[in-house]
């Protein structure tokens, strides 16, 4: 299995992450997640959004729903990043080889959501 900074810098590759790994913290679910399901839930989960105006949210799922309905896997692996100002969720492949989608946040130094 990877390590936490590999999967950092696996991620930050794709994403564009600014800063280091000793930045974030950094958190592997112990869960699996069956990506039929999850395509499934953020459907709705964008719906949802777009119905409360939330047009930023609406297209980062709406990417995400891409990326899940592009992969052939099965099952995917989660990993969440907390940083000063930042909180990203994102879905890997279940060998952690590749950054299927995710969803972010930035937040204010008082803690508001920016994004």
């Amino acid at each position: 299995m990877k390590t936490e900074e590999e999967i950092f810098n696996l991620i930050k590759k794709s994403i564009n992450i600014k800063g280091e790994f000793k930045n974030y913290h950094i958190r592997l679910s112990n869960g699996r997640f069956d990506r039929e399901s999850m395509i499934g839930v953020y459907s709705i989960r964008e719906g949802i959004a777009i119905n409360q105006k939330n047009y930023k949210l609406a297209e980062q799922i709406h990417q995400l729903l891409i990326g899940l309905k592009n992969d052939s896997g099965i099952i995917l692996k989660g990993v969440t990043i907390q940083g000063e100002n930042y909180s990203g969720m994102y879905y890997l492949s279940a060998n952690y080889e590749k950054v299927i989608g995710y969803l972010e946040s930035q937040f204010d130094e008082n803690g508001n959501l920016i994004n």
